[in-house]
């Protein structure tokens, strides 16, 4: 049985409590000081780790900014599509021949990219050195109709590859320096869900001396987090968002989440890195203070019930509302009857819809987190309302929110 069934089949009301109890390689439940389990928390990073591993492979890159008059592709020693810069070669990745097509107003982004596949699984041959040779003909044809004084930022690696392919008024943010920024604002942080490389980073910064605690219930007891990413190649923006958990689990699900505001800055023009620190500070110390509000409400909303309505009309009410389809509304439902049917309340809804958004595609479940987030802010007489327009459906009416096993 995989981690994540056993997470299912134990988790209860209280959310998350359950992972203080599971035995894992290191010991059972949450590492001193936090609400993570000790397994996950023996695979999270220091900044010193997460800087060490940055600079590392940063050591070995080259960003070179150079006129189109010097870039030229053609075929290496391999019988490979190369750029060649200054007697150089380089070996263009996915990402980067995408950026190339782009910049080059290639009709299709990915004709590049199918040419050098090394296979043609529909005809079941393999490419070569004349495929190799039509990529050069096809980028050479592009290229001459650019200014050929016209300026790009190409990010290359000793190991030949080249990843980035962008315009000089690109302005990439270095990964370095962002995390410095993080670790001056929340020194005692820890990398958590860390992912990507010197390009590209996303992942947790857990705070192990935020556990919120609002007194003799434990189960309130939550811990600080702030999801940052970040990409110098072009592949996303810079971002963060603080959030508070109630637990991470040995696997690393997240239980719990309350998410605070976000930031976003595109890599483009001239970046003040001065103002762009003070944002990031800003909104770390702005946002983290509320955080406990949101888990209040939360909480408080337990009190809000359904004054005698059965809670299929209820959850009916508010998937149809929020647009759900029938398959998601009868996730809703099948979330809260296997997990949550003793919160006969709005707390049991929201809970039910953010459980059955981690069922669907990554779109579909920040859509159902966002629908969970706006609920919580729900007001007592709205939520009445919408209680007493449950109390009037009828069978039929119920028929068409959800699927015909759970009508």
């Amino acid at each position: 049985m995989s981690d994540y069934e056993k997470l299912r089949m134990t988790a209860g009301k209280t959310e998350g409590e359950f992972v203080r109890t599971l035995q894992g390689r290191t010991g059972t439940g949450f590492q001193k000081g936090s609400h993570v389990h000790k397994d996950w928390w023996a695979k999270t990073l220091s900044y010193d780790e997460g800087l060490e591993q940055l600079q590392l492979e940063a050591q070995s890159r080259e960003d070179i900014l150079t006129e189109v008059k010097n870039v030229t592709p053609t075929v290496n020693d391999e019988g490979q599509f190369v750029f060649k810069v200054d007697d150089r070669h380089f070996l263009p990745t996915e990402w980067a021949l995408g950026q190339f097509s782009t910049r080059c107003g290639l009709p299709s982004s990915t004709v590049l990219r199918n040419l050098r596949t090394s296979t043609d699984g529909k005809h079941g041959f393999n490419r070569d050195t004349r495929d190799a040779e039509t990529m050069v003909a096809v980028a050479s044809n592009s290229m001459r109709r650019l200014d050929q004084d016209k300026k790009f930022r190409l990010r290359t690696y000793q190991d030949g590859t080249l990843r980035a392919f962008v315009t000089e008024k690109y302005a990439p943010i270095d990964n370095r320096w962002y995390m410095e920024v993080i670790r001056e604002a929340l020194p005692d942080g820890r990398l958590s869900h860390w992912k990507g490389n010197a390009d590209t980073i996303f992942g947790n910064i857990l705070l192990e001396d935020t556990i919120i605690d609002y007194g003799q219930d434990d189960d309130t007891d939550y811990g600080g987090m702030l999801s940052i990413g970040n990409c110098e190649i072009g592949k996303r923006r810079i971002s963060q968002m603080p959030s508070l958990f109630r637990a991470i689990c040995m696997n690393g699900c997240i239980w719990g989440q309350v998410k605070g505001s976000a930031i976003s800055k595109k890599h483009m023009g001239e970046i003040d890195l001065h103002e762009l620190k003070l944002q990031i500070n800003d909104n770390i110390q702005a946002q983290l203070p509320l955080l406990p509000q949101g888990i209040e409400r939360l909480l408080g909303i337990r009190a809000m019930g359904t004054d005698g309505v059965s809670m299929k009309p209820v959850i009916a009410q508010v998937c149809s509302e929020n647009k759900f389809d029938k398959r998601q509304a009868t996730e809703v439902l099948a979330q809260w009857v296997e997990h949550e049917s003793s919160d006969r309340n709005l707390f049991g809804v929201v809970n039910a819809i953010t459980r059955a958004g981690q069922e669907f595609d990554n779109q579909s479940w920040v859509k159902f987190d966002e629908i969970g987030g706006r609920l919580i802010d729900t007001k007592q007489d709205r939520w009445s309302s919408l209680v007493k327009r449950a109390g009037t459906l009828n069978d039929k009416d119920i028929q068409r929110v959800f699927l015909g096993s759970a009508a």
